[in-house]
């Protein structure tokens, strides 16, 4: 018997490492999306030479754009798919830029796109499905502008940012593993790992980073191994999980209201699910 895996954000880094992680083990067969059709074929064949017996593909997706997001579900249907991954990010020192959908860039690839697409497919998944969500699980703040400045176009920094996708991706996941109890639903924190990351940073910043992501990091295959045997075994429910693949206990850093809150502001914002 075959699974059917969805990565998004799955020609670079983290979704790479998950990728391969999937494809490796002999029984799925793993539907990378992502923005760079070159990077994607070339996965596919990687993918391919781990599982021959299995099929592999490349899908477009520009999480900038809602619309793009949809499409995609409308194109690998959610009762088909057994485990969706999604990765998508960026890291850049830029302030508040809004994408056509008028939200901001890293909000929409780290929160929006990832709800809104957790969101099209949950409820006609199959029981014991996996949506597995990779950002900052346990290791991000809590965001302090909820009520008067849910979309940061007037407290925009990169700590608010980061807190704003974390606190909020936390709230999202957390409502769609409510509204459907039969799936395993999870946010993950991978830890320090060597990638790309921060490819969009200035060279000045890049220039030191590197090197020590290659000391310390963690490689995107080894990260992505480690996500994977965590996404496999996860209960039904909402799970947080760390670095190391375990449970993190008492992670959750916002209360019901709070949560109600964030999925009614999100909702208001978003095309129709």
């Amino acid at each position: 018997m075959s699974f059917r895996a969805l990565v998004v954000g799955g020609t670079s880094g983290i979704g790479h490492g998950i990728a391969l992680a999937l494809a490796k083990r002999g029984d799925v067969q793993v539907t990378i999306a992502g923005r760079s059709a070159a990077r994607g074929h070339e996965i596919v064949e990687q993918m391919s030479a781990l599982s021959p017996s299995q099929t592999h593909r490349f899908v477009s997706v520009d999480a900038f754009d809602l619309q793009s997001v949809r499409k995609l579900a409308i194109q690998n249907d959610p009762k088909d798919i057994d485990i969706l991954v999604m990765t998508q990010g960026m890291a850049t020192i830029q302030g508040y830029t809004p994408t056509r959908d008028g939200l901001d860039q890293k909000l929409q690839l780290h929160y929006f796109s990832r709800f809104f697409l957790a969101s099209l497919f949950a409820k006609s998944m199959k029981p014991n499905s996996r949506i597995f969500t990779v950002l900052s699980a346990g290791v991000h703040g809590k965001f302090q502008h909820l009520e008067d400045d849910f979309e940061l176009k007037n407290t925009y920094s990169i700590k608010n940012a980061a807190d704003a996708a974390g606190f909020y991706l936390d709230a999202g996941m957390e409502a769609i593993a409510n509204d459907c109890p039969s799936l395993a639903v999870a946010h993950a924190g991978p830890g320090f790992v060597n990638t790309n990351w921060g490819a969009e940073m200035p060279a000045w910043i890049r220039a030191p980073l590197r090197p020590l992501q290659r000391i310390f990091g963690k490689s995107a295959e080894d990260c992505g191994e480690t996500m994977t045997m965590a996404l496999l075994r996860l209960p039904t429910g909402y799970s947080l999980i760390d670095e190391n693949g375990k449970t993190i206990e008492n992670g959750i850093k916002h209360t019901r209201a709070e949560r109600d809150a964030i999925v009614q502001k999100t909702m208001l914002l978003l095309p129709d699910v």
